[in-house]
């Protein structure tokens, strides 16, 4: 039996940006590549004011889907979690499913380990996992980007040019 198997090798690369404008350009930069799309994901915190509680929140959490829909240039995964550790955080994009997959009726990415734990079983180092949790936890926004190793590299060039 002849059995077909990708032998594409997958990677990540993972940023951190303090403000919304520099990550929607590096979001640009990525999506104007003449190349197959690549999957997208942004990890970020919000502020207190944005806990998914009352219907006036629920608004601003469809705002929210709404705007990484158009940032992102396709309908994607979104969803809203609280973390003891870092706060309110959202998810967009390809990841957004990991982040949110109900564990005895709370999201996978609320657990104390759960954001570690996720990056760390994409085969994210330790040390890099640790790096952008300090950085969300200072309130950065954290792009992820999956895609083959050529493609990575020609993206990673890209965005070394926005620092």
């Amino acid at each position: 039996m002849n059995t077909r198997v990708n032998k594409a090798v997958y990677n990540f690369i993972l940023r951190d940006y303090e403000h919304l404008k520099m990550l929607r350009k590096a979001i640009e930069i990525i999506l104007e590549e003449d190349m197959e799309r690549p999957q997208i994901s942004v990890l970020g915190k919000l502020g207190n004011n944005l806990v998914a509680n009352g219907k006036k929140d629920l608004l601003q959490e469809s705002d929210w889907n709404a705007y990484w829909n158009r940032v992102l240039k396709e309908k994607v995964n979104f969803g809203v979690f609280p973390h003891t550790e870092f706060g309110t955080l959202f998810i967009a994009g390809a990841l957004a499913s990991q982040f949110l997959f109900d564990i005895s009726g709370r999201p996978l990415g609320s657990m104390s380990a759960g954001p570690y734990g996720i990056l760390r079983g994409l085969g994210i180092t330790e040390d890099k996992v640790n790096f952008y949790l300090k950085a969300l936890k200072k309130g950065h926004l954290i792009l992820l980007v999956r895609h083959t190793l050529p493609q990575i590299q020609l993206i990673e060039e890209k965005l070394d040019k926005l620092i």
